[in-house]
């Protein structure tokens, strides 16, 4: 079982390691402490930190909009300690819980990169659909253009995935 906890200011440097584990530079953003201490600090905003069981944390997951008024809330950030070794999916799964359980959300939304084919398939397992191709929006490491896709679920798909 997975349990999340909100993040707290003491808990930034956990959430600065798990983005910067190697090789997620080319598919997780990195951020400054302070940058990270201001989205903290933002009512519109929150993290979630994720351990199994009573565990140590192994992931954290990064929300805005908590209040958008046309129920979109978008996941900026997600990202496991160690990938491939099934948190991760459990991890989302309990983030995409909270959010419908939690907040007022319709569409839980995200951005990936469109290369990620890992975690695009982990998103379409758990019932995110492709809703298409954002050409060309961030820079790489390498000084090229990548492009993201756009993801989302909506609160009924959830309920239905939920009661199966």
């Amino acid at each position: 079982m997975i349990k999340l906890t909100r993040a707290a200011a003491l808990d930034i440097p956990f959430v600065m390691a798990a983005e910067r584990r190697p090789g997620y530079e080319l598919f997780v953003g990195q951020w400054t402490e302070s940058q990270h201490r201001e989205v903290l600090d933002d009512p519109n905003s929150t993290y979630l930190l994720g351990a199994q069981n009573d565990g140590a944390f192994q992931g954290f997951a990064m929300l805005r909009d908590l209040n958008e008024p046309n129920g979109n809330l978008y996941l900026k950030r997600i990202a496991v300690m160690e990938a491939e070794r099934g948190f991760g999916q459990a991890f989302l799964a309990a983030v995409t819980d909270w959010v419908f359980a939690e907040t007022r959300a319709h569409r839980f939304w995200l951005e990936v990169v469109e290369d990620n084919m890992r975690a695009r398939h982990v998103y379409a397992k758990l019932g995110f659909t492709d809703e298409g191709r954002e050409r060309e929006t961030y820079w790489r490491a390498d000084g090229t253009r990548g492009s993201h896709r756009l993801m989302s679920i909506l609160r009924p798909e959830w309920n239905t995935r939920i009661r199966g």
